[in-house]
């Protein structure tokens, strides 16, 4: 069998195409199969309107890089026509093996992706594809726009969750909004002022889409807050859950340190060494962790106090309804007030201010928890990636490999 016939076969090609010719170089490693068409009407449409249209001229040779033949690196070389269209113009016909514009086959793009994706490192899929790091962001970032323009902006988005990441060091931050009920995320953007925000309601949403959103879970952040009251003033804010418990756990975090400062300066170390002894979920301890949990809780300690009702305010979300929550904080608050601690009262005082947000949990059930699920696998990407230069990048890989996005061609 003749090269050129096996390629025909190999690479699908149909009529008006066929192989021309097929150059080894044995130096390079490469094969390069030169495509022609065949002369005649009617054999090329517009690829704006579809209808039949006759050649006007031909585009300079361009070159596809295709799958590899062995160890070959494949090439597709082809002059491909411009037709002459009575409605539409002179237009550059559609080639079957590529999309327009393309650098590379489908069948090739398809792979890359797929290696992408599997690696989850831009480097080590280029140095697999043999590509340039150039031509890895640019596979991505056609996936990443063919991706959005897919997208079904009629879906329902009852729940939205919005977070943040850290981009670098120095608070350099980017905002990143989620769907709440797959996970997927909708949209980055860099800093997290309310402008930021802003910009993710208005570029991660529909304007149909606005209008289904029920309920975003959010942390305590003002400018987030502002801005989803702004951009969805139907929808209830509800502050996550596991925030809430970090601001209890920063206090009693806070007295233990200041309590063993003051204890250890007169020989008393009892604190010395129990940090997540406090700060974890009592039913998460070993039974050594738990003895010496209970044994400390016997004392009169500071620490014991302030840690006793972080643990009773988990008691908040069990509330049955709104009433009851109503007065199981309002009877918390007081006993918080009995303690006099000052880094519990200003926990106390926050969550006053932001009552409408606490309560809101009770109507809706909702957290941030799928968003913190996000983030982790945000964190891989950029620790598997050694950090990113700048946003565009940073974007770019999350709506990749998190925006559940339909990538390939």
């Amino acid at each position: 069998m003749e090269s050129t016939e096996l390629y025909q076969q190999i690479l699908g090609i149909t009529a008006p195409w066929f192989v021309e010719s097929v150059e080894i170089n044995h130096v390079a490693t490469k094969v390069t199969v030169v495509l022609a068409h065949a002369t005649g009407s009617g054999l090329f449409r517009c690829p704006t309107c579809d209808a039949q249209a006759p050649i006007y001229d031909h585009q300079d040779t361009r070159t596809w890089r295709h799958l590899d033949t062995c160890q070959f690196q494949t090439l597709l070389s082809a002059r491909v026509p411009r037709v002459n269209c009575r409605a539409c113009g002179v237009q550059t016909a559609r080639v079957p093996w590529a999309a327009p514009h393309g650098r590379f086959t489908l069948l090739f793009e398809c792979f890359a992706l797929d290696v992408l994706l599997t690696a989850q490192v831009q480097s080590r899929a280029a140095e697999l594809l043999r590509l340039t790091p150039d031509q890895v962001r640019y596979l991505m970032q056609r996936a990443v726009e063919r991706g959005l323009q897919r997208r079904d902006v009629q879906r329902p988005l009852p729940h939205l969750m919005v977070d943040e990441k850290s981009l670098h060091t120095g608070h350099h931050y980017v905002s990143v909004l989620s769907d709440g009920a797959h996970g997927a995320v909708l949209e980055v953007e860099e800093h997290r002022t309310t402008e930021a925000a802003t910009v993710l309601f208005e570029q991660g949403l529909s304007a149909s889409q606005k209008e289904t959103v029920k309920v975003v879970t959010l942390d305590m952040w003002p400018p987030f807050a502002t801005a989803a009251r702004t951009a969805l003033p139907n929808a209830d804010l509800v502050y996550d859950r596991f925030h809430l418990s970090e601001h209890l756990n920063a206090a009693v975090d806070k007295t233990r340190r200041q309590e063993h400062k003051r204890l250890s300066g007169a020989g008393d170390e009892r604190l010395k060494q129990t940090r997540y002894l406090w700060l974890r979920a009592p039913e998460t301890l070993s039974d050594k962790q738990r003895e010496q949990l209970e044994t400390l809780c016997r004392s009169e300690l500071e620490t014991v106090a302030v840690w006793r009702l972080k643990e009773e305010f988990r008691g908040f979300f069990e509330c049955s309804n709104e009433e009851a929550a109503t007065d199981f904080f309002q009877s918390w608050c007081e006993r918080v007030k009995e303690v006099g601690n000052l880094h519990l009262s200003k926990v106390a005082a926050m969550f006053k201010e932001h009552w409408s947000g606490l309560i809101a949990y009770l109507r809706h059930h909702v957290s941030n928890g799928l968003a913190e699920s996000v983030n982790g696998r945000i964190q891989q990407l950029k620790t598997k990636a050694r950090g990113f230069r700048n946003c565009f990048g940073f974007r770019r890989a999350i709506l990749f490999h998190l925006g559940q996005l339909d990538l390939y061609p």
